[in-house]
């Protein structure tokens, strides 16, 4: 018997864990919403900037956590906190908007995407 359990332990599928920014994703859904109500530039290229910025700001929360359960370490915002982002993202998207980072290549290829 003790060898049918060092066998089931043996399959047991391995453990994965993974750093990540439990910010990433609230970040993420903030500017994709901004960015859908804003006549701006829609590519990736302004999405990702814009994550940038923000995320320069200080929203980084790196938590250590198995693969699949990020979920359960996203940190909870209170109205100020919410409000706070809320305001870096709108600043992030002014500055992208404003002064985009597209090359001529980017541009033209977003263009014809139907981005920018």
């Amino acid at each position: 018997m003790a060898e049918n359990q060092g066998n089931a332990a043996a399959r047991k599928r391995p453990v994965h864990y993974q750093l990540v920014n439990a910010y990433d994703e609230l970040v993420q859904n903030a500017v994709r919403d901004v960015m859908a109500k804003t006549e701006m530039c829609q590519c990736e290229k302004c999405f990702l900037d814009i994550c940038a910025i923000v995320f320069n700001q200080g929203y980084t929360h790196f938590v250590n956590t198995r693969e699949g359960q990020l979920l359960k370490k996203i940190p909870s915002m209170n109205l100020g906190n919410q409000v706070e982002m809320m305001v870096q993202v709108m600043h992030a998207l002014k500055l992208v908007k404003n002064f985009p980072h597209h090359d001529a290549d980017d541009a033209v290829d977003a263009a014809e995407a139907g981005g920018c």
